[in-house]
This record gives C-alpha cells, structure tokens and sequence, in this order.
C-alpha cells in the first residue's frame, strides 16, 4: 500500500522526550513547506492509513491506546497538525487576513497541503477523521484527493446554532470578541493565554463541561492536555482569527450537491446538549449523511469512544476500498 518512495523522504525528528507518538517534520515533495506528522509506530506499514487532521483545541495526537486499537483492527494512526498550531511556521499572515478568509483562499491553501502531503507520503485508500475546526479541511481534502475513500466528520461545526451550545459563558463571550475586531482579537487572545498559563487542566475541564466521557479522558491524559495548552499559548492572533472565524462564520453551510455523493459519516456524543442535537441532526438530514451517536464523549468523541469509531470504520470502509 505505502511505496518505496517514503524511504527517501526528507524530514526530521521533532523531539518529544520518551513519548511514542513522536513527531516527524515531513518535507512536502517539491517544496520547501513541512508539516508536523506522528506515524504511529514511526514507520508506514501495509495497514489502511487513518489521517487524522487536528484541531485548534487539541494539538496532540490521540492517546498510544488509541493508535494501538486502530492499528490491531487493520489501521494505521497518522495524526498531522495544521501550520502554526505546533512548532513549524504557520501560514502567511497574507493568507490570514480577513479578505482571504472570507473568500475560503485560506481554506483552500490548507487543504492543497493536506492533498500533497498524501502524495508526499504515497498513501493509498486513505480514511480521514475530522476534530472539531478541522472538519472544513477534510469536507475540501475529500473532494482534491481521489485517495481518500471515506471521512468520519468528528463534532463538525457546520451549523449556525453553534453559538448557543458553546460552554462556559466566558468562552463564548472570549472567542465573540477575537472574532469582532483586531483590538478584541489581542485582548481576547491575551485572555486565553493567562488562563492557560494559570491551569490548562482547568481550562479543557472547563471547556468540556457538558461530557463526563470527555471529562475522564482529560483525567487520564493530563499530560497531552497540559502540552496542547502550551501549544495554544503559542498560536498567533491570526492563526486564532482565521481557524474561528472560518469554522463558526465563514464555513457553516456545506454544499448537499457534494456531500449527499460522498462516502462520510458525520460523529457526535450523546454528551452534550439537546439544542446541538438537534441541529446536528437537522444538518445531517439536509447534506444527506448518516449521523452516528456515541455514548460518551462530546468534543473528543472517537478518542473516548473508540470501538465505535472502529465498528463505524469496519461497517463503512470495506464497501469503498477495492482489495
């Protein structure tokens, strides 16, 4: 499945103490522009390759568990950050501004790295899994890359009742003002950085208060929890700007002509509130996708429910992938 062509790769070793999921720096083929990847197990292998594309929040890869269930039910975990939400440069500010935004260039330049860097690494028959903000890009990466052959849209914020689902009130108060002017995007960013610096724990506990799923898998890996805070400590104000603004604004409204003609599902949680439930469904119903509910977890839905991510994988995928 993986060619021989990923041997020459150029890329090196982003550091990560004694972690197993450790980070490579991948040389887009023909460019000078690297992306931030974890290949579980390090090396790519005949396994179909789950992409997972992550999102502001949540920098970090899925849990060594996690991988290792995906891996023994025949897949391998590739899990790639987005420019400027880890330790490599970010897009250009020319691609962030309001404009570009607007017109989906950003959008469009991001999901044209996420299709090279299939090609880069010679992926075949590729599964793609959508965290939260990243979905958009994945909505797009289906439709460049003929390798992708089916998406699991995790949480995807495509609906106009987004705002009243968002908990707590500050953080919803917090991320209207970065999205209002240039003035409240620096106020407001500086205001989520000192939260993170006090306690990040607090924060994603916080932040995930409507899922006693998404609760305990914080509990259990307060140490990816802990990095991801200092990664979000990190991102630029335009960074902030473009992936919010996009995800609860700009991008809200997916096309039924494309999806209703794609292989997808779209994965949500029980854990969370009925008014979401609701539009999600309602949504689902319109671009004509299966909607599937998990029975814990809500924000990190396929990392705590990860056999059914895995029963969802196993009834959907063999009916795309030619053997």
């Amino acid at each position: 499945m993986i060619g021989d062509a990923v041997n020459t790769l150029e890329h090196r070793r982003i550091p990560l103490d004694d972690d197993p999921r450790r980070f490579q720096a991948i040389q887009l083929i023909g460019t000078s522009i690297e992306l931030e990847v974890m290949i579980h197990r390090e090396k790519l292998s005949d396994r179909t390759p789950l992409l997972t594309i992550c999102s502001i929040e949540f920098p970090i890869p899925p849990s060594f568990a996690f991988c290792e269930l995906m891996w023994e039910s025949g897949y391998q975990v590739i899990f790639c950050r987005r420019p400027g939400f880890g330790k490599l440069p970010g897009l250009p500010d020319a691609l962030l501004s309001k404009k570009q935004v607007k017109r989906r260039s950003t959008i469009a330049s991001e999901s044209a790295l996420f299709s090279l860097l299939i090609k880069t690494l010679n992926l075949k028959k590729v599964v793609l899994l959508g965290m939260g903000t990243s979905n958009s890009i994945c909505y797009r990466l289906s439709q460049l890359s003929e390798q992708v052959t089916f998406c699991v849209y995790a949480n995807p914020l495509f609906h106009p009742e987004i705002w009243d689902v968002i908990k707590p009130q500050w953080l919803k108060q917090m991320i209207r003002q970065t999205l209002m002017s240039r003035s409240g995007l620096k106020i407001a960013v500086r205001g989520l950085k000192a939260v993170l610096r006090r306690d990040p724990i607090w924060f994603y506990r916080q932040f995930a208060q409507k899922s006693p799923g998404d609760q305990a898998y914080i509990e259990q890996h307060e140490s990816d929890y802990r990095e991801a805070g200092l990664f979000l400590q990190n991102i630029s104000p335009n960074t902030f700007y473009y992936d919010l603004q996009n995800a609860l604004i700009e991008d809200t409204r997916w096309d039924p002509e494309i999806t209703q003609r794609s292989n997808a599902v779209i994965l949500s949680g029980v854990e969370t509130t009925d008014k979401w439930k609701r539009s999600i469904e309602a949504e689902a119903k319109r671009l004509n996708l299966p909607l599937i509910f998990a029975p814990s977890g809500d924000l990190f839905v396929p990392y705590v429910s990860p056999e059914l991510l895995r029963e969802i994988l196993q009834t959907h995928v063999p009916a795309s992938i030619e053997n």
